[in-house]
């Protein structure tokens, strides 16, 4: 064996959560911060992917939430995985409330976590407009072009990074911890 083969060796198959596929698009989200914040990585030349792993994250992380609260609230419709709304942060996002409001009908919470898990949702709002507007499908951070050819975005599309990275920091307990929060174990 090579010197330094085995740090490119992954354990592929011992990947089985959401919650685990989420952490690492969230370490390529900091890694890709900081190597930009460190001035080691132009933000231009890493942009699209520093995108589409936000937006990824956001989708595995409702998805996540999705899934494990599917097994307290039984009486809402589950979550096709395989349909063509199954990457769309609109959809997602409306189904992820659905559960919170149900189980919250079922299982009232205190003042406190409901007040900040309103907080989260309220942050969490724009930053989902923002980046279902630049990328409703899960393609436009992935392909120049759209299924008719045409380019995605239009020559003089600029877009302040920092502000989508700094929302999703924000949020990003809400993805990790409202399971863990809520759902008794």
């Amino acid at each position: 064996m090579e010197k330094n083969e085995w740090e490119f060796e992954s354990q592929l198959g011992q990947n089985r959560s959401w919650f685990i596929y989420y952490a690492q698009y969230k370490r390529v989200v900091t890694d890709l911060t900081d190597s930009v914040q460190n001035r080691q990585i132009p933000i231009d030349t890493i942009s699209l992917p520093l995108l589409f792993s936000i937006r990824h994250c956001i989708e595995l992380g409702l998805k996540a939430n999705i899934l494990e609260f599917e097994k307290a609230n039984k009486e809402i419709e589950k979550i096709k995985l395989r349909e063509k709304y199954s990457h769309s942060l609109e959809v997602l996002y409306n189904k992820f409330t659905e559960h919170l409001r149900v189980y919250q009908a079922k299982y009232p919470l205190s003042h406190e976590i409901e007040k900040q898990l309103t907080s989260y949702l309220d942050k969490l709002m724009p930053l989902k407009n923002k980046l279902h507007n630049l990328d409703k499908g899960s393609f436009n951070f992935r392909y120049p072009v759209n299924g008719e050819g045409e380019y995605n975005f239009v020559w003089n599309k600029k877009e302040n990074l920092k502000e989508i990275i700094s929302a999703f920091n924000e949020i990003h307990p809400l993805l990790v911890c409202t399971v863990d929060v809520l759902l008794p174990r």
